[in-house]
């Protein structure tokens, strides 16, 4: 089983996402402007009948969506600059077949990453400041602490989906050249970029069985990990 979207590479496959994202909102009857500037390659104006809301453009490849926290949680980067929430999707981790775009309301999405941070320091996670931390898009379980704060995509129905093929072949020119202007953000895997100062072996330890939280579904209690160190 090919996965495409791995098989493109990183940064091929986020351009591909971020042009479905601005393609899915201009068929939603959005005009779309790039916010030019540091830090603002992932952030757009999003216009409809003459009401004008500041977006940012996340993507997935494996349906989970991250901001990262700043001030111990108080503050979310990206996210507190933004009105709405623009999410590009693959419909399935393993094998994708197509993309799904979604339109959710920046509160809501706050209102999310703030009960899921709580819940992780409530059960002694590490969660470092400026480094992505990962919600769940799709129904999950109350009662696993990675995935509390889950449902954006259950709740808010996605705008537009495509598929990979017609994104290769025939997306809007002009939503392919915006997202070739925009850059990777590290906290949507950038290999090697955004990972948090590690400075004992229990910060590597606890680090890691939140990543592996993240990326299986179960809860960082029941990950344990042993380290073995030998000459």
């Amino acid at each position: 089983m090919k996965n495409r979207l791995k098989e493109m590479g990183q940064t091929a496959s986020w351009r591909l996402m971020v042009a479905a994202a601005i393609e899915g909102a201009k068929r939603d009857g959005y005009l779309m402007k790039r916010q030019p500037g540091r830090g603002l390659s992932n952030t757009y104006a999003m216009t409809k009948d003459g009401v004008t809301k500041v977006a940012s453009v996340r993507t997935t490849r494996d349906r989970w969506v991250a901001f990262p926290p700043l001030n111990g949680g108080k503050n979310w980067k990206t996210l507190d600059d933004a009105e709405v929430v623009l999410v590009s999707a693959a419909d399935d981790r393993e094998n994708p077949q197509n993309v799904d775009v979604y339109l959710f309301p920046a509160d809501e999405v706050r209102k999310r990453f703030d009960a899921s941070y709580a819940a992780r320091i409530q059960n002694g996670h590490m969660v470092p400041d400026d480094y992505g931390m990962w919600v769940m898009l799709d129904k999950g379980d109350d009662g696993v602490v990675s995935q509390v704060g889950h449902g954006l995509a259950a709740a808010y129905p996605a705008i537009a989906r495509f598929s990979i093929d017609e994104l290769e072949a025939d997306l809007a020119p002009k939503s392919q050249a915006m997202a070739q202007e925009a850059s990777v953000p590290a906290e949507e895997g950038g290999q090697g970029d955004g990972v948090p100062e590690l400075n004992t072996v229990a910060d590597v330890l606890a680090f890691a069985r939140e990543k592996i939280a993240a990326l299986t579904g179960m809860p960082t209690e029941a990950i344990k990990l042993d380290l073995k160190m030998g000459v």
